[in-house]
């Protein structure tokens, strides 16, 4: 198994799902999800439990679903209610539902054990929704096994060539980084003093002079990454001073081979400029379009079995994605742990 499913996981942002449904894939397996009178969504196996065509193309009604087929109806739980034609419903006329909660302008799925779904475990990302901070966001569909994601995010030094026209320069790869593991997060940080702004942070911070830049990413496993930047000007009166901001990484995977990414930017600077936000979000939508051709080049070029362990030759920008996949690898691990008694 390559992904824990005793996890919350964002399955779309909450403006996504208004009066239709929205179909997608989660950890291999096809959801609908709707929103009901009472404004809560309900998620529901994208399957009639009838002939089997997914319930996206039916419609919603009364709070149900309706197969596009033969129009039978489901409930948020999952259970028939309507059989168009005949009065008895079949016990096994229902289809599995998954608790979903809705949270910081996203909606959480959880594809696991539902009796192991606690809200209190959601991540918070609550400056998505936080008075002092703006938001810039986008969603970005991958052809790249999830994990290649995460190794990409915690290996900062990658920025400087992947990134160079946008959030890098040289000067990142030449900094030294710092590794640390409290619990089960990885921290990865790195201090770049005395150099110019790459073009993205130049025209946030309208720097002019060297600077002191930093990154900090926290991994959750099994697929958030939370990445602390920001930029403070080395010398008085240079642009705004200090700058700071946070890039929440938020990915699901789809498939063995494809991941829904999730992304914002969030700031606390020059909050009233709308021009900026709309920048941000082109800008970084752009940053993340390079690491998309990247992770997908990478994905097409390994083997099924080096998929669990891509690295050749390990360097020392591998040491926070290294750790991160051990990370995850024991929580998998004890997942299929508990699972192992139940299955026996």
């Amino acid at each position: 198994m390559m992904w824990p499913e005793n996890a919350w996981y964002v399955a779309a942002f909450s403006s996504e799902v208004q009066g239709g449904l929205l179909a997608r894939k989660f950890l291999g397996k096809a959801v609908v999800l709707y929103r009901r009178g009472d404004d809560t969504v309900a998620a529901l196996e994208d399957r009639c439990a009838h002939r089997r065509l997914p319930l996206s193309f039916g419609y919603v009604e009364n709070d149900q679903v309706v197969c596009g087929y033969h129009g039978m109806a489901f409930n948020g739980q999952g259970q028939c209610t309507r059989i168009p034609g005949q009065e008895k419903i079949p016990a096994s006329a229902c289809v599995r539902s998954f608790p979903v909660i809705e949270r910081d302008r996203l909606l959480w799925i959880w594809m696991g054990d539902p009796e192991q779904a606690d809200p209190a475990l959601v991540p918070d990302m609550s400056r998505l929704d936080h008075p002092d901070w703006v938001p810039s966001q986008g969603y970005c569909h991958l052809q790249a096994d999830y994990r290649l994601l995460n190794d990409n995010l915690l290996d900062l030094s990658h920025v400087a060539f992947v990134h160079g026209r946008t959030i890098g320069n040289a000067a990142v790869a030449e900094s030294p980084i710092e590794v640390s593991q409290q619990g089960s997060v990885v921290r990865v940080h790195r201090d770049v003093v005395g150099a110019m702004a790459p073009p993205f942070y130049t025209y946030l911070g309208k720097y002019t002079k060297p600077i002191h830049r930093w990154h900090t990413v926290n991994y959750h496993a099994p697929s958030i990454c939370v990445i602390e930047v920001g930029c403070r000007a080395l010398h008085e009166g240079d642009g705004l001073g200090e700058i700071t901001g946070c890039v929440m990484h938020l990915a699901t995977p789809e498939t063995a081979g494809s991941t829904h990414y999730f992304w914002a930017f969030v700031r606390n600077f020059r909050q009233d400029d709308e021009f900026l936000t709309r920048y941000i979000q082109e800008a970084v939508g752009a940053t993340h379009n390079e690491d998309k051709v990247v992770v997908e080049l990478q994905q097409s070029a390994l083997t099924p079995d080096e998929c669990d362990n891509p690295v050749q030759t390990a360097i020392t920008v591998d040491s926070g994605p290294i750790r991160g996949r051990r990370v995850l690898q024991a929580m998998v691990a004890d997942e299929q742990r508990e699972r192992a008694p139940a299955m026996s």
